[in-house]
């Protein structure tokens, strides 16, 4: 078997004796390793899409994959092959470092009950406004449906703070928080 390197340093080919071959993407700088704090609804929905993407490749490779070479020239059905492979296998990657790296998010202990957290449903007065929304973590964020990511501004600026605190947020512009309720789902 035969290894040689296809693109970038990233895609690894393989070509066996029959000419048959197999790449596999590698990126280590594309990895890392942090924690991805998730609902057991965010993690059961990046479980469910881990396993079609797996399942979709599985039958993708399943059939006949074309050759390398097609007369002298690099086959274009390899190449579309290949650059396919790539991107499925650095998805699939990613899926496996969220689910290796998630953590659930849990109602906080009785201590910390009182304190913005993880799951915290938060209403706000905001100009004064009235501002609703739950913090989550960044995969499950959707600010147009009032859930805020604990890594954005705002949500990083409410952890750990009370109902009654007016809390500053310190982003383009100069905006302040008081939290007037507070509840965990």
């Amino acid at each position: 078997m035969k290894s040689a390197f296809m693109g970038n340093s990233e895609t690894i080919l393989q070509i066996n004796k029959s000419g048959k071959s197999s790449a596999r993407f590698f990126s280590p700088t594309m990895i890392a390793m942090n924690k991805f704090y998730v609902t057991k609804q965010g993690l059961e929905k990046v479980q469910a899409e881990y396993e079609k993407l797996r399942d979709f490749k599985r039958q993708k490779t399943m059939g006949e994959t074309p050759n390398l070479l097609h007369s002298e020239d690099a086959n274009p059905e390899y190449l579309a092959f290949q650059e396919d492979m790539s991107l499925l296998d650095a998805r699939l990657a990613e899926y496996e470092n969220i689910l290796q790296n998630a953590e659930l998010i849990q109602k906080p202990s009785k201590e910390k009950a009182n304190e913005v957290g993880l799951g915290t449903t938060v209403i706000c007065e905001v100009d004064g406004e009235r501002d609703e929304f739950t913090i989550l973590g960044s995969l499950e964020s959707n600010p147009s449906a009032g859930k805020i990511s604990n890594e954005s501004p705002v949500g990083r600026a409410l952890l750990g703070h009370k109902a009654g605190d007016l809390v500053t947020v310190n982003s383009s512009v100069k905006v302040s928080y008081k939290i007037l309720k507070m509840s965990y789902h």
